[in-house]
């Protein structure tokens, strides 16, 4: 049964335009509460979103959330075999090989190969989703009965075991022979191909992993893979067993990889030949696995995988860790939780665990894989079809999911699919209805992603969006992170559009179930205030009556380049270039004129403007401070406090380990010279200076230090030195 939305179940009062519903919650914290700025600028960054982030692994909850991707895979798809439904369990249970994957199947359905896969085309069917990820066995074998448990005496090859093997070589067969000793997966492609349609139908596999966390396999299945994966095997593996999906179904999106976590981003788990020879050459393994894919497509004259996948399960700590907290008691966990997805894109967050002490320079973890996407395989896509923060049963797993939602939305993640970690899930559902179904209606967030902010990331987060380039209606989904105190948050609105009014539906300790909770009347100057309950997560829909489209001149419900090249044409009089008015009225003087067609042109590249990226960084002495690594060949941009009026005199240091030593002739040198002078900024009436520059390449250490401060005293003629211990290093973002 999908979610349903509940009214507050008490009469709401009005105060200023804003209707605030009289729970409980918001009574007793109406005195115990903080404020919060949030902007929504349309004006600025927009980027279309992925429709497949809102999806779920197939673990039967279908029927209880509104998905938009699912996918079937985990360990014991390892050792599946098609042919006959079998699979072992690996060290997950005994090594038991068994027909667990089709329990609870009709007897008819258990016994049609292929039964697993058919069933995730049926059950996505009757739940209206379209996008279905199936699982490619690579890891070597798969179960040949059904019989329990395999002993280490029985490792493969053995009569327990049949051998994968990636193309079969010979004609395909719709009755797979299920004597010999082989189990094909082109073989398995082409059986899903001629049964469900091919992955361009609605009842086809549109996606296959090549397998699953690989790095793994001597652990999860030490029977059937006992050696350690090393790196060259998974590319062999995945250049091969891709090249098979591609050769029956080209249309079919392949996702290599499936890491299971930050230790095998960075080393594929220590594997032996990449401590030996290929960390010295990558910063982590993800770029090395993006090269020799990229060097696989050139090879095969075809791209092979559509996308890298991983698996992240937050290690972020409190009184435990986050992902195995089952005692929702424990608050240093659910403040931990609710911060825990700032990993994924926040460089000024620094989670306390093991990874944020010892490897922060893989944080954070959205931005540093496509960083090597773009320097070693671009157009490659970013996967995340196992992730989960925990919390399920309670409301900071709530918080937390819609985080992570919007920050794969910020960050160009292509699918994600949530894996439960226990059986009581219902506000991680709850969380992704909220972005699908928030109404219960089928209502949505949009498919446009806006720039929206909040005054503390560490409070709150904000995720804007619109539909296409209509700005009539707003959709937000704004948290609050506080254990105790409701929050007041000031939300204004940059746009053409003047908005009327809000409906807020949310998610709150009380219930996993999405509540309509407020409304707001008469918005004056896109500017609103509503109180949101400690520990909440809300969807505000903000909506526009009469709105006008600026900029949409031929009427396609869509602002962009045809649109400008529309009007260049009717101010110039080229015949039957005909626009709609008043859309084409940029600055609605009652006439399309030049500046209209300007206008338009510059807000088109304002869309497109690069996104900042907050950067951590500590100070390490009186005016100098120490820059996160991993800004090398980024714009930097500082943002300083000072004096008013005052100036100050900047540089900057970094260790460089390409650069030869002219002391000592060996690589590695300490680089801050003429050439590394930044000069000199003058601080406005706020006492706010900003200063840009771009950051050498291969720039380790970075440091800026403020070398002069001062200001000039008329009375002298000449400046009057200060001690530049009161210059303060607010913020350093890249781009």
């Amino acid at each position: 049964m999908k979610k349903k939305v509940f009214a507050a179940a008490l009469a709401a009062v009005t105060l200023g335009g804003v209707v605030i519903p009289p729970s409980s919650a918001l009574r007793t914290q109406a005195a115990n509460s903080y404020d919060l700025s949030v902007n929504v600028n349309l004006y600025g960054t927009q980027k279309t979103i992925s429709p497949y982030i809102y999806g779920i692994n197939d673990a039967g909850y279908l029927d209880d959330v509104t998905a938009t991707a699912v996918r079937q895979g985990g360990n014991r798809y390892s050792a599946y075999n098609w042919e006959n439904n079998y699979s072992n369990a690996g060290a997950d249970w005994l090594h038991s090989s068994d027909t667990y994957l089709t329990t609870g199947y009709d007897s008819s359905l258990a016994s049609t190969p292929g039964a697993c896969a058919i069933h995730l085309s049926q059950d996505a069917q009757a739940n209206n989703v379209d996008y279905k990820v199936a699982t490619i066995q690579m890891a070597g074998y798969a179960s040949a009965d059904k019989n329990g448990s395999v002993s280490t005496s029985e490792a493969p090859p053995s009569s327990r075991w049949k051998q994968v093997v990636a193309t079969k070589g010979s004609a395909f067969s719709l009755t797979p022979d299920t004597t010999d000793d082989y189990v094909y997966m082109d073989e398995y492609v082409n059986y899903l191909v001629q049964t469900l349609g091919d992955s361009t139908t609605s009842t086809g596999i549109q996606a296959y992993n090549l397998d699953n966390e690989p790095s793994l396999w001597s652990s999860t299945h030490s029977i059937m893979h006992s050696d350690k994966t090393t790196c060259e095997e998974i590319v062999s593996k995945s250049t091969e067993f891709a090249s098979a999906i591609k050769s029956v179904d080209p249309n079919a999106e392949v996702y290599g990889l499936a890491l299971f976590g930050v230790g095998a981003y960075m080393s594929f788990n220590s594997a032996s030949d990449w401590e030996s020879t290929y960390s010295s050459q990558y910063d982590w393994f993800v770029s090395y696995y993006l090269d020799k894919m990229q060097d696989a497509e050139v090879a095969s004259g075809k791209r092979l995988i559509d996308a890298i996948d991983l698996h992240y399960y937050s290690e972020d700590t409190g009184q435990c860790r986050v992902t195995a907290c089952t005692d929702n008691t424990h608050t240093s966990c659910v403040q931990a939780r609710v911060q825990a997805p700032r990993s994924l894109y926040d460089a000024t967050y620094t989670e306390n665990s093991w990874i944020g002490q010892w490897c922060s320079q893989y944080l954070p973890v959205l931005p540093k894989v496509h960083d090597s996407i773009n320097t070693y395989y671009p157009g490659t896509k970013l996967a995340m079809t196992e992730y989960n923060f925990g919390g399920g049963d309670h409301i900071s797993g709530a918080i937390a999911q819609a985080d992570a939602l919007g920050a794969f939305a910020a960050n160009d993640v292509y699918i994600a699919t949530l894996w439960p970690l226990t059986d009581s899930i219902d506000y991680q559902l709850a969380a992704i209805d909220l972005y699908t179904n928030y109404d219960g209606n089928g209502s949505s967030f949009g498919d446009t992603l806006v720039a929206s902010s909040t005054s503390d990331i560490s409070l709150a987060t904000s995720y804007a969006s619109i539909n296409g380039s209509d700005a009539s209606k707003v959709t937000m989904v704004l948290t609050n992170k506080s254990l105790d105190q409701a929050q007041n948050a000031t939300i204004t609105l940059a746009s053409d559009a003047d908005y009327s009014s809000a409906a807020v539906y949310g998610i709150t300790g009380d219930s996993s179930e999405i509540q309509f909770m407020q409304t707001v009347d008469n918005i004056e100057n896109n500017s609103f205030t509503l109180q949101i309950p400690a520990l909440s997560v809300v969807q505000i829909e903000i909506t526009s009556d009469g709105y006008v489209m600026l900029g949409d001149v031929n009427n396609d419900g869509s602002v962009d380049i045809n649109d400008a090249s529309l009007m260049k044409d009717y101010i110039h009089r080229v015949p039957e270039s005909v626009v709609s008015y008043p859309q084409a009225d940029m600055n609605e003087n009652g006439k399309v004129e030049i500046v209209d067609y300007l206008t338009l042109v510059r807000r088109l590249n304002a869309y497109y403007i690069p996104v900042e990226t907050p950067q951590s960084f500590e100070e390490i002495g009186t005016a100098k401070w120490k820059i996160k690594d991993g800004v090398d060949g980024k714009t930097l941009t500082c943002t300083f406090a000072g004096g008013s009026g005052y100036k100050a005199s900047l540089g900057y240091g970094y260790w460089d380990p390409v650069a030869i030593d002219e002391s000592t002739g060996e690589a590695g040198a300490w680089i801050q010279n003429d050439d590394t002078s930044l000069g000199s900024i003058s601080f406005n009436s706020s006492g706010i200076a900003t200063l840009s520059f771009v950051v050498p390449d291969n720039a380790q250490s970075l440091q800026v230090e403020v070398y002069y401060y001062a200001y000039y005293d008329q009375s002298l003629g000449s400046d009057v030195e200060c001690d530049k211990a009161e210059v303060v290093l607010q913020s350093v973002t890249t781009h």
